[in-house]
């Protein structure tokens, strides 16, 4: 029984023993210098290969650390540079719509220009028509009264015709147009059916002697005092007179 404790002894105690035997036991200083430089150098060896393997760790892991802030850096330098980029493809496109909003907007006034200039040339168009037609007007007024007075004064030759006819020997024609032919006859004793005639046309209220058998050299003071005095039958009692002048001249030569 006392066996078996002494068998069951801990094994610290052992090592104490050996201890202690070997420190009784006659060392020289040389190994005794041995065993501590075997220590110190084991204990270096221990403590730089636990350093190394913290500072190691430690290494790995600000790698680590900075291979994920790079990655985390450069993930957000992308993001950025595709976030400028996008920004700048906005701004491009902005001003690309500003530019064509500016060439819509100059294009709109130019149509508006246009627009107010083409109805500003239609008003003077408009105007332009008034005027000409206002003018036809006032022209067919005047040809409407210078027809009526043409008429009238033809009126007033035909009803003079027959008295100058029966009293003077005149013979009223009305030719084509507005002309008409006067034949004055009993001029000439010698030959009293001898015609002498001459064509007259009245144009727009003036009178003109278009032809004249014989010639007369008087015609332009006789026309000028028709004008002025309006006096037809003094007109045509002085032609026939004037013919009858010639008659006298021609006699007597």
């Amino acid at each position: 029984m006392s066996h078996t404790r002494s068998e069951e002894e801990p094994s610290s105690n052992r090592h104490m023993k050996d201890f202690q035997t070997t420190s009784v036991s006659p060392l020289c200083e040389e190994s005794i210098n041995r065993v501590m430089m075997e220590f110190k150098t084991s204990f270096m060896n221990r403590m730089t290969n636990e350093y190394n393997s913290e500072i190691m760790g430690t290494k790995d892991a600000y790698k680590e650390a900075i291979k994920t802030l790079t990655e985390t850096l450069t993930r957000k330098y992308m993001e950025g540079q595709l976030m400028a980029e996008r920004v700048l493809e906005s701004q491009n496109d902005c001003l690309l719509q500003n530019k064509h909003i500016e060439e819509k907007q100059e294009e709109l006034l130019q149509q508006v220009a246009k627009l107010k200039q083409n109805k500003e040339h239609k008003v003077e168009q408009v105007k332009s028509i008034q005027s000409i037609k206002d003018e036809a007007d006032r022209k067919r007024a005047s040809i409407l009264a210078n027809k009526r007075a043409i008429k009238d004064r033809l009126k007033e030759l035909e009803k003079s015709a027959e008295v100058f006819k029966e009293r003077l020997g005149l013979e009223i024609r009305k030719l084509h147009g507005e002309k008409v032919q006067f034949v004055f006859r009993y001029i000439n004793p010698k030959a009293p059916q001898q015609p002498y005639t001459f064509i007259l046309c009245i144009n727009e209220g003036q009178y003109e002697v278009l032809s004249c058998d014989p010639a007369l050299e008087c015609i332009s003071e006789l026309l000028q005092n028709v004008q002025k005095t309006n006096n037809f039958s003094a007109f045509l009692a002085n032609f026939r007179k004037a013919f009858t002048v010639l008659a006298c001249n021609e006699k007597e030569m």
